[in-house]
């Protein structure tokens, strides 16, 4: 017989779920963590986190205990199923088990021939979604008990909505620190795409409104982010000179490639539009002749660029511009 807890109870559970929650946000691990101090909420037999593929269109668990059979569903069916619908597009983007209506419950595959033969009696399913509208992912939750849909309960479930939702979200993480640019430095609205590892793939649009070329598949910034994401690993940061933008790339890898976090910043150091592009060039350790070919000017014209470089960072010598540049992240767009 299940113990009915008392709102105290469950609002103590509530806080170590999200204490937990805070924990994995941006860790490969800890996925595990957040199911375990949700069975305090609600005493599940059976629980699964799953974060969803925009470019694969399926969702990945990051954590469940749900059979082989149960999972393989959820992760590749479970967002062609009418239930999914009905609880993606619902206010509160929660559905319990009992409140799901006759004519869905008949034509949903995953309630009558995946969960009714685990001898389900109850449970959540809660879309997440991030702050910024995107759907990040999806938590499944089933007892064979005959109710845990307890008024505290499920007040409680939709609070931990957000936090559950950063778990799941592929562009949080740690951030790298050290460059240039700052809260206060910003000035253009930010974006995020996922770039495929496959050179012919066009990037898949997250959120925002990304950036001329950033969503072609053989733009200088898509290949950027492919090889610097080879070349340094990620999570990371780089800085890029790109038209009469100065853009921010915060990239994380994902299993089908790089997301990549984009927004416009001020130049550093007070840095022209054309010394900053020569400064990226630096970072190659190519000489006069070579900057002056690739941005189309003449030798003498980079070299008064370096001279107005080297004074405004108060550095002595190109090679110590090009550190500098190199510790901010600044990369050349190609």
């Amino acid at each position: 017989m299940t113990v009915k807890q008392s709102t105290t109870d469950v609002l103590s559970a509530a806080l170590h779920v999200r204490e937990a929650a805070r924990r994995a946000v941006g860790s490969t691990a800890g996925a595990d963590t957040v199911l375990t101090a949700l069975s305090a909420v609600i005493d599940h037999d059976h629980a699964s986190l799953s974060r969803w593929d925009p470019l694969r269109r399926r969702h990945l668990t990051l954590a469940g205990s749900y059979p082989a059979g149960a999972t393989r569903y959820i992760e590749n069916r479970l967002h062609d199923d009418p239930a999914f619908s009905l609880i993606r597009y619902s206010a509160d983007t929660t559905r319990w088990w009992h409140d799901v209506p006759g004519a869905v419950r008949r034509t949903s595959t995953g309630l009558h021939a995946v969960l009714d033969p685990l001898g389900v009696e109850d449970g959540v399913a809660q879309c997440l979604f991030a702050a910024d509208g995107r759907y990040v992912g999806i938590l499944n939750v089933s007892t064979t008990r005959k109710r845990c849909d307890q008024p505290a309960v499920r007040a409680v479930m939709t609070l931990l909505g957000e936090c559950l939702a950063a778990v799941t979200d592929p562009l949080l993480g740690p951030r790298s620190s050290g460059g240039p640019g700052g809260p206060g430095d910003a000035v253009g609205s930010s974006c995020a795409v996922l770039v495929p590892q496959d050179a012919d793939a066009a990037p898949v649009v997250l959120s925002g409104e990304p950036l001329p070329g950033l969503t072609d598949a053989g733009s200088p910034l898509a290949a950027l982010v492919r090889r610097t994401a080879a070349r340094r690993g990620a999570p990371d940061t780089v800085l890029v000179p790109y038209r009469k933008w100065t853009l921010e790339l915060h990239l994380t890898r994902q299993d089908a490639g790089t997301v990549a976090v984009c927004r416009t910043v001020a130049r550093p150091s007070a840095l022209s539009p054309r010394e900053l592009e020569v400064l990226a060039e630096l970072t190659r350790g190519r000489t006069n002749r070579e900057i002056a070919d690739r941005l189309f000017l003449s030798p003498r014209t980079v070299a008064t660029h370096i001279e107005h470089i080297l004074a405004k960072l108060d550095v002595p010598n190109r090679a110590a511009a090009a550190g500098r540049a190199v510790a901010w992240g600044l990369e050349p767009a190609s």
